[in-house]
């Protein structure tokens, strides 16, 4: 080919990519590599087009002939350090990254990918540092803002990522993924309205992101502001799964993966709050799963066979996101660790991250542990490889991963354990193992599952340490203070009992009422809940409700120690709070009602025999509460009664050898 021919290749070459086209364009500049093999510039070009073909196996090897062509050259090198970042070779990409800097120092884009290599290398410091270097010399550039909005966003440093998702926007108001974020950051701090602007936004630019459409349905408020609020969000959360539902199939890799993120982004516990009986959405939202799971990962719809095994064990599988020191742990943790190895063979699956003492002896615990991480076709393929006979999900609602999984037939038997007490509403999950003393006696109603009601309080509960106790800031009192303690997160506090407080505090001389603020705008909310609450009754809010910041276990104990009533959820009861509140010998006055939620603590004072601090109806509730302010006397004998008795709660077996029945029980059926 001669000169004037190759130079008219290139151009056509370069116009063709330019246009947009490069699967046009690389036979073209092929063409040129063969005809001219030493021209470096020609390779570097023709790496651009593998690069924005996804070959990235083919753009290393032609950037890497370019360099051994013509030397290393700081835009080469940058492109090289993409393709390596693609590829998942992240530090040979850092170093590409860091040599181009050093031939261009204060090169923005750079700059920018080096940040994003970093990012990728959870080395925040070094993203977060590489973000704001090239804001300072380009500060319009709407992928760093966004860029940097992610990485604030994972550090719960939602202000600062919602500066950053909003300036990406004012920048570019095209950039879909910014409006899903920022919706993600408004929903989450109650903006609903807002939110779902945004995520409708996203969709309306690409409508092929399933994420944001789904999001865009679904969403629902972290806290309702009163009764009607929540049936508006209700009506509208059945009209989302309804119009998703009518939604055509994905087709195609990208299509179907996406889908599947959105699928493990999402859940509907703000729906379970509100108290009612959840199963037909549960239900519906289980129908709609269950599609996508097994368009996602087909192969996993037909039942599967108990086999006989050698060791003549029943193998038995349990997959969990919250076996460190959760709640989940301390409820279905001797589960694990407890079964009768004679008889059975414990395998875990841990979809977690977070390590710490709890999850290793839970390591140490079972047969057979596999840290399995948020990755749910790796947990498919290790729990079909491992063939359990049963399987058991503690805590399925609470980790969105696990939806699809789930949603699947995986081993002959499949159970919901209750660490979320709600029916998971999925074709293929046999059994909803629940706690007896807890449970009405129609509850099977309430389950798309098998009710299988376990011995007692469905757990072996350890003995709190009570000695770990540390009050935090804000517990002193005055002379004569009467503490009314609520445990639970605000977000299960509903509008209609918000009445409860300042009726209790007519009655009750020096009583004040305390609270935890998880966070999320959340005590801003029901701060100004109460304060109307309180102002109905002619009170001030502010002499009578402290919110204390979210705490760790020490000092959650020691709050505990230094209140003097426990006031229970009413429409979600505490089990775990309940458990540990006991220890301290502290009365709980609580009103169980229809569902499993909320009747925790009815269960565990039923199996302590002290019922005297239940009510029937929310007057009675009050009542309670303030006869235990106001009688000395009678909240001293209640306390006597709950240390003589509370050790009965603790280390209880019969919970563990009840589910061994129920398992050799589930087996037999399947033989």
């Amino acid at each position: 080919m001669d000169k004037a021919r190759l130079i008219q290749k290139l151009q056509e070459a370069l116009r063709i990519h330019d246009s947009g086209n490069a699967a046009a364009a690389d036979p073209v500049y092929q063409e040129v590599v063969q005809a001219l093999p030493e021209f470096a510039d020609a390779w570097y070009l023709w790496g651009l087009v593998a690069q924005d073909l996804g070959q990235h196996e083919e753009a290393v090897f032609r950037f890497g002939r370019a360099i051994a062509i013509g030397g290393e050259q700081a835009d080469i090198l940058h492109h090289l350090g993409i393709s390596l970042q693609s590829l998942g070779r992240l530090q040979p990409a850092a170093q590409c990254l860091r040599t181009a800097l050093s031939l261009a120092p204060g090169n923005p884009e750079c700059l920018a990918s080096l940040g994003n290599v970093a990012l990728e290398l959870n080395d925040l410091q070094q993203a977060e540092s590489c973000y704001l270097q090239v804001l300072t010399l380009k500060e319009h550039f709407p992928q760093v803002h966004y860029n940097l909005g992610t990485l604030y966003r994972g550090q719960s440093r939602d202000d600062k990522a919602s500066y950053h998702f909003r300036r990406t926007l004012e920048l570019d108001d095209e950039h879909w993924k910014a409006h899903f974020s920022l919706g993600l950051l408004l929903q989450f701090d109650n903006q609903t309205v807002e939110a779902i602007a945004h995520f409708s936004r996203a969709v309306q630019i690409n409508p092929n992101y399933s994420r944001a459409r789904w999001a865009m349905h679904l969403a629902l408020p972290t806290f309702f502001n009163d009764e009607e609020e929540m049936v508006a969000a209700r009506k509208r959360w059945f009209l989302g799964v309804a119009a998703l539902q009518q939604m055509a199939d994905p087709e195609g890799d990208e299509a179907l993966e996406e889908v599947r993120h959105a699928c493990e982004s999402m859940t509907n516990f703000h729906l379970h709050y509100q108290g009612l009986n959840d199963l037909a959405a549960q239900k519906a939202q289980g129908i709609l799963l269950t599609r996508m799971a097994h368009l996602i990962f087909p192969g996993h719809d037909v039942p599967l066979s108990v086999v006989a095994r050698p060791d003549g064990k029943i193998h038995v599988a349990f997959v969990s996101s919250f076996l460190y020191g959760h709640s989940v742990f301390k409820t279905h943790a001797r589960f694990i660790t407890c079964l009768d190895r004679n008889r059975f063979f414990v395998h875990v699956f841990y979809t977690g991250t977070l390590q710490d003492a709890s999850l290793r002896s839970i390591m140490r615990g079972c047969d057979d542990f596999h840290e399995i991480g948020p990755r749910s076709a790796r947990l498919i393929a290790a729990i079909r490889a491992t063939n359990p006979d049963i399987l058991i999900y503690t805590d399925l609602g609470m980790d969105p991963t696990l939806n699809l999984v789930s949603a699947l037939r995986l081993a002959p038997i499949q159970c919901n354990a209750g660490g979320h007490p709600i029916t998971s509403g999925l074709q293929h999950m046999d059994y909803f193992l629940s706690s007896d003393a807890m449970e009405v006696d129609h509850a099977q109603e309430h389950y798309s599952e098998t009710l299988i009601r376990l011995p007692n309080l469905a757990h072996c509960y350890p003995t709190p340490q009570v000695h770990w106790a540390i009050g935090p800031p804000g517990v002193e009192r005055t002379v004569g203070d009467v503490v009314y303690c609520n445990l639970q997160n605000l977000i299960k506090l509903l509008p209609r009992h918000d009445a409860i407080y300042p009726a209790i505090a007519l009655e009750v001389p020096g009583s004040r009422f305390w609270f935890i603020d998880v966070g999320g705008g959340v005590g801003a909310l029901f701060r100004k809940r109460l304060q109307r609450a309180f102002a109905d009754r002619g009170l001030d809010f502010e002499q009578y409700c402290q919110l204390f910041p979210k705490m760790d276990l020490h000092r959650f104990f020691g709050l505990i120690r230094a209140s003097d009533v426990i006031l229970d959820g009413i429409s979600w009861s505490g089990n775990n709070s309940s458990m540990e509140a006991l220890a301290f010998g502290k009365p709980i006055v609580t009103l169980p009602g229809e569902m499993f939620r909320s009747r925790h603590t009815h269960g565990i004072l039923k199996r302590l025999g002290v019922m005297v601090t239940q009510g029937n109806d929310v007057a009675e509730y009050v009542a309670i509460a303030v006869r235990l302010g106001r009688d000395i006397g009678f909240r001293s004998a209640v306390m006597r009664m709950i240390n003589e008795r509370k050790s009965v709660l603790y280390e209880d077996e019969a919970p563990v050898r009840g589910l061994e029945r129920a398992l050799e029980a589930m087996v037999a059926r399947e033989l």
